[in-house]
């Protein structure tokens, strides 16, 4: 299968056991159902579904948004997991193999602490994926779980869903090493999406505000990623520093030979994609930052230590926005895991890529938060 078919597969799996699990929780595309020994998500699902119904205006439809989270948080969670384990950034979670009896490395280190759990359904799967997710949570909050959108299905479910995704390396139809790809994170974005943009085709509907996202999703290539970053970016700082060797890295046109810009710190120089998507070009953009970081340690005496960068490109140089959260969340990984690979210590406090895909309510249910001058939540 090509690598579309394998995600298109995976994204089916997770979304059915979803609906299984909302289903098991008494939610489904019609009214609640109360049922004995209410879950302690359950409370959590029901608040979510409820802003849902408001901004979506009917119960089926935010039944539906309700789903698509869920199985795209899980769906990232364990690209981003994939991704990380074939740059070795940490003891494999999700990849299996069979000189550890078919379990992962990490999950096989796990049975040894907790042996009990070799009695649990999958061996313990699910307490096992819990625990490294609390782990990874102080890096990036999409590991969280108390991430809004954490819930996972059962462990046969979860099992089959991880079994999909070790397949795709096995594929020959799939590119080689595809795990370590810089963008296939975005790819796998644009193949995640194609059953919405098909069905939206189908449909004949016009495309209204809240669909925009859906037509609007184009995997830009890589050399227009590389021609625009290197003749913006690239050529500011060339006109700051003229003579800096980085002219004969990049392909940069009409490269100036003096000094046209004032200079100003490197920590100064913000570069903002307000259509970022998976983030391509910020993470184009980290790749020459480093350089230019680099340079101004080696040629021109800036005061930076070498093993900040990565901390200093996040919190500093790279901003985004886009109408489309998930995005949002591919977008911060793919800089996570660039600046893990650069500094595996790496701590990054927050992010400047934000998603300008939220719900506004009626002022009415809001207005004494602003005129009382009540604390915001």
């Amino acid at each position: 299968m090509k690598l579309s078919e394998h995600v298109e597969h995976i994204r089916q799996l997770i979304d059915q056991a979803f609906r299984n699990r909302l289903g098991r929780m008494g939610i489904n595309e019609g009214q609640l159902t109360a049922i004995e020994n209410m879950p302690a998500e359950r409370k959590r699902m029901e608040t979510i579904r409820e802003v849902f119904i408001a901004e979506t205006g009917t119960v089926a439809d935010a039944y539906e948004k309700l789903v698509e989270e869920l199985t795209f948080t899980l769906f990232n969670r364990l690209a981003a997991l994939k991704v990380m384990e074939a740059h070795t950034l940490h003891p494999e979670i999700v990849t299996r193999r069979e000189s550890h009896g078919g379990r992962s490395f990490a999950h096989l280190a796990w049975l040894e602490q907790n042996p009990n759990a070799r009695n649990e359904e999958a061996e313990g799967l699910l307490l096992f994926l819990e625990d490294q997710l609390q782990k990874l949570a102080s890096d990036i909050p999409l590991f969280s779980p108390q991430h809004p959108y954490h819930l996972l299905p059962t462990a046969l479910e979860l099992q089959g869903i991880i079994n999909a995704f070790n397949q795709v390396e096995t594929d020959t139809q799939v590119e080689t090493e595809i795990w370590k790809s810089d963008d296939v994170l975005g790819w796998l974005y644009e193949s995640y999406n194609n059953y919405k943009k098909a069905a939206h085709k189908l449909s004949g509907e016009k495309t209204e505000y809240n669909k925009v996202s859906i037509q609007s999703q184009v995997y830009t290539p890589r050399w227009v990623v590389q021609f625009l970053v290197d003749n913006s970016l690239g050529k500011l700082y060339l006109e700051m520093y003229p003579d800096s060797e980085i002219r004969h890295k990049y392909k940069i046109a009409n490269a100036p030979n003096q000094q046209t810009r004032e200079r100003k710190p490197l920590h100064e120089i913000r570069m903002i994609d307000p259509s970022t998507g998976s983030g391509n070009y910020l993470l184009y953009g980290f790749d020459m930052y480093y350089d230019l970081y680099i340079d101004q340690i080696e040629n021109y005496g800036a005061d930076y230590n070498e093993v900040d960068i990565p901390k200093l490109i996040i919190e500093n140089n790279l901003y985004g926005v886009d109408l489309d959260d998930r995005a949002i969340q591919l977008a911060q990984l793919g800089l996570y895991i660039k600046a893990k690979r650069k500094k595996r210590t790496v701590k990054v406090e927050h992010f400047n890529i934000v998603s300008s895909d939220f719900f506004l309510p009626a002022y009415d249910e809001v207005k004494h938060l602003f005129e009382n001058g009540a604390p915001l939540g």
